[in-house]
This record gives structure tokens, sequence and C-alpha cells, in this order.
């Protein structure tokens, strides 16, 4: 058996590429990193990433959609949640704001959530304490206001 064709290889490629989607939503970014550790040409991964955009079969406003659902399920901050999605997923921050504005999350009763899932609602007992949860949140990916707020309810 012979080497395989351009047009044989391309298909092969255009399977991985589906196969990868038909598990969960991916980013254009990380569809194409993906594809790469397979060792394809990157000008085939180019052109096949966006004539799988172009014809719907990848979006990355769906694989937003889908990432940020994930992440307030797991009662993730809005500034983890964008962290992640731009640094290690490739999306664009302004396609995130606009997905994270449609679902209208009140972030601090989210921090609030958090924190008493992890902590009670007993205050922290001294400054040791205070840090220590004012660390956690903000890994959680919380801003300070949220978390100033959240703690400074406890103190009353």
């Amino acid at each position: 058996m012979g080497e395989k064709s351009e047009q044989e290889q391309r298909q092969t490629l255009k399977d991985s590429a589906f196969r990868l989607l038909a598990r969960r939503e991916h980013s254009q970014f990380e569809l194409r990193q993906k594809l790469a550790q397979k060792g394809w040409p990157k000008s085939w991964i180019v052109e096949l990433v966006n004539w799988l955009a172009e014809e719907g079969w990848q979006s990355d406003e769906r694989f937003a959609q889908s990432f940020v659902r994930d992440k307030l399920m797991q009662r993730q901050g809005r500034l983890k949640i964008i962290a992640q999605a731009t640094q290690q997923r490739g999306l664009d921050r302004e396609l995130l704001e606009q997905v994270l504005a449609q679902h209208e999350v009140d972030w601090r009763s989210q921090c609030r959530e958090v924190h008493a899932r992890k902590f009670g609602e007993q205050p922290p007992e001294d400054k040791k304490q205070w840090a220590k949860r004012v660390r956690y949140l903000q890994q959680r990916g919380f801003n300070s206001d949220e978390i100033f707020a959240v703690l400074g309810e406890l103190e009353r």
C-alpha cells in the first residue's frame, strides 16, 4: 500500500477535527493547537478551521457560552473566567464580556456562596484568617469590591 493522496490526508484531518468537535465545543485556538499537535501542516489547519467556522461546525460564541456556563456552575468569579478563557482558550475578551453580561450574574452573591461553602457564616477571628479568606476568594476570581463587601457583611 502506498502513501495516502493529499485529498485522503485532508479528509483524515477533517475527520480528526470532527471527532474533536463531536466530544465538546472547542475554540478556534484550541482546535488549531490540537490539530497541530498531531503534525498536520499549519496551512491545512488554518484553512480547515476557517471552513468549519464558516459552515457553522465550529463557533467561538457557542464555545464561550458553554465555557462560561460551566465555570458559573463551578462558582468561579468573573476575573478567573475571563483569565482562563483568554489565556488558555484563546477567546476574545469582548466576546466573553458579552456572554457574561447575558447571564446577569450577581457576583457578590456568588462570592458570598463560595465563602459560605468554604468558611461558613462566621466572621474571621483575626487578620490572619481575614487574609486567608481574601486570598481564597481572589484565587476563585472575585474582585476586591465583592470580597470586602462579603467579609464586611460578616463583621456586622
